[in-house]
């Protein structure tokens, strides 16, 4: 399974990137990478971009495609809709 997690640096969602990766899943992260508190985990595959900027996140993930796409840091319906489109 090939699975997207937006974010996935959070305390949370690295704990859920590692509890992935042990099953067996090809993950990835879409984060801009410049978080201090970031949290690298071993065996994620890094896109970076800025997924307030749709024109970047459509650029950075290519013809790449998703069986899931998991966004941790959506807060607001826009973010949703946004989501709805780039997915």
């Amino acid at each position: 399974m090939n699975v997207l997690f937006i974010g996935g640096t959070g305390i949370i969602s690295s704990a859920s990137s590692r509890l992935a990766l042990d099953k067996g899943i090809d993950l990835h992260h879409l984060n801009r990478g410049i978080s201090s508190s970031i949290r690298r985990v071993d065996g994620v595959k890094n896109i970076l971009a800025d997924i307030h900027d749709e024109d970047a996140v459509q650029e950075a993930l290519g013809n790449r495609h998703f069986d899931a796409v998991v966004d941790w840091i959506a807060f607001h319906p826009d973010d949703i809709r946004r989501d709805i489109r780039l997915f």
